[in-house]
């Protein structure tokens, strides 16, 4: 069984492709368009971008799920805009639409991924085969603990490299094309593909419990 992982990175995304569980090549390309075009004969594909966007004003469920199942990593959750605010041009238009709002407002880092949040969305919407993911909570859950390290420490990318290990998923010390990426980013794609492993497989856990593909995270 094929499935891959995509994590963005530099405003590409690299991608991890798993076949049965092992890791079998990595790459990198422009757009998500790009990867799921190179991923016809992959099952599942999972994704680190938001898949469903909140009503304006309104936090989602996953989010807010998702930062407690993580701990002390859950700034690395950002919370999704709502379709309204990523229409703007800048993120501080889009806290001042908030603002008047009465709204939420939005982190810079959220902003700078309009383009691939937007992107994602018709195409989740036609391909049942993408899947939401979020690396903190993927690790998190083979882990069986939120991790101790912030993936920009030596101490963990160690553990995230040990965790990818212990689910037999081992990366090449060349990884091709798709070793032009950031490390972390690399092991994000890795275990976004573990978790696309367990949906296939039908294995994958959502949070919230219970939801559908779309407005949920997957593990």
């Amino acid at each position: 069984m094929l499935v891959a992982g995509a994590d963005v990175w530099k405003g590409r995304w690299v991608v991890v492709v798993l076949e049965d569980g092992q890791f079998t090549r990595a790459f990198v390309v422009t757009t998500i368009e790009d990867a799921v075009a190179e991923l016809a004969e992959a099952a599942t594909i999972g994704v680190d971008m938001p898949i469903g966007l909140p009503a304006a004003g309104e936090r989602r469920p996953a989010d807010l799920e998702a930062r407690a199942f993580v701990g002390a990593r859950r700034n690395s959750v950002f919370f999704t805009p709502s379709a309204e605010l990523l229409e703007t041009e800048t993120a501080a238009e889009a806290n001042v639409l908030a603002k008047e709002q009465g709204w939420p407002g939005l982190a810079a880092q959220s902003f700078a991924l309009k383009k691939q949040i937007l992107a994602v969305q018709p195409l989740a919407a036609a391909d049942e085969r993408i899947w939401e993911v979020h690396p903190e909570v993927s690790f998190a859950q083979s882990h069986g603990r939120p991790l101790e390290w912030p993936k920009s420490t030596w101490n963990g990318i160690g553990l995230r490299r040990g965790i990818l290990e212990r689910e037999g998923i081992v990366l090449p010390a060349d990884l091709g094309p798709g070793g032009a990426a950031d490390v972390a980013d690399v092991l994000d794609a890795a275990i976004a593909a573990w978790s696309a492993t367990r949906i296939a497989a039908g294995e994958g856990r959502a949070l919230p419990a219970g939801s559908q593909r779309i407005g949920a995270i997957w593990r």
